[in-house]
């Protein structure tokens, strides 16, 4: 039996939500809803039963995503690709969640581990947040610019693009296109799971849960300080969802939630996504985030001089 505490409160809250908003792009505003620690999915059961049960519905599915001149430039057509989109977040862990289903008529995954900044060549999703919801450039830094250990810390530091897939040898199923690897894509800050099945068509599931970040440094988690997620509260978000259909890294299809390019380097073409607040268990109950005094960009930068 499906469990819908939210709703009453909820119906009230995206009445007014356009206008509460400013959106990145065009006005695009989605409700994200909260759940409780108790109502918190399974990221490695198998099964989307327990999205199911605890959301109103589904979020996001393939006609809400509009398509990009990549590759072949493959349209939205749900005999090429159907895919479901379920999405979250969650007070106490100051974390945001999804599940994503995705149906391939040709499923390409030939990734072999090892290196999860290569994660985007495969039939995948990338998922990108904007905590504090200010835009700006956060990736594709020029080298003219900055020094190799400046560019190290400015990649991914404002907003973050996650790259998740459904499976892989090493386990490791979530990564991101910058360094620290080894905590940022691992809890109890990020944890992904996933499975697939069949083959034309062939029916992929990828859960992930991350930590949005104000100003995530790649050296640790007590240089970064996490984004403060309130009830009521806005913040950025995309999707993309890649198609490949003959060989890893040569795109079939691409598709984004805003239908903007340059969304894996550009904050200010994402969406924006209302914090919708529940009121059963410990919802509301927010942690405080990591903060350290001297972290901002302006201060790291001064470090190099």
């Amino acid at each position: 039996m499906r469990r819908f505490a939210i709703l009453a409160l909820a119906a009230t809250f995206i009445v007014g939500m356009t206008t509460a908003t400013s959106a990145h792009i065009g006005g695009l505003v989605f409700p994200i809803y909260e759940i409780p620690t108790g109502d918190l999915p399974d990221l490695r059961d198998g099964t989307l039963e327990d999205w199911e049960d605890v959301l109103p519905g589904t979020s996001l599915d393939h006609n809400s995503f509009l398509p990009l001149n990549v590759g072949d430039g493959a349209g939205i057509n749900p005999e090429d690709l159907a895919y479901r989109v379920f999405l979250t977040w969650h007070s106490a862990s100051q974390t945001l969640a999804a599940a994503i289903e995705r149906v391939d008529d040709v499923y390409i995954n030939t990734y072999e581990g090892g290196d999860l900044t290569g994660l985007w060549r495969f039939d995948s999703i990338e998922f990108m947040v904007d905590g504090d919801h200010t835009g700006g450039s956060y990736n594709g830094f020029s080298g003219d610019e900055y020094t190799a250990d400046e560019l190290k810390l400015l990649t991914n530091f404002q907003a973050q693009q996650y790259v998740a897939v459904a499976e892989s040898p090493d386990g490791r199923t979530l990564g991101y296109q910058g360094s620290g690897q080894g905590w940022v894509t691992l809890p109890p800050w990020a944890d992904a799971g996933g499975y697939a099945e069949g083959e034309s068509p062939n029916t992929s599931v990828i859960e992930l849960s991350v930590t949005a970040w104000d100003e995530l440094n790649w050296q640790g988690p007590e240089l970064s300080r996490r984004s403060n997620l309130v009830a009521g509260g806005a913040i950025g978000f995309q999707f993309s969802i890649p198609d490949f259909d003959t060989e890893a890294g040569a795109y079939h299809g691409f598709h984004t939630l805003s239908g903007q390019p340059n969304t894996w380097r550009m904050a200010e073409n994402f969406v924006d996504g209302d914090l919708v607040p529940c009121d059963v268990g410990d919802c509301g109950s927010a942690a405080i985030p990591t903060a350290v005094a001297e972290n901002s960009w302006g201060r790291i930068k001064a470090t190099f001089r």
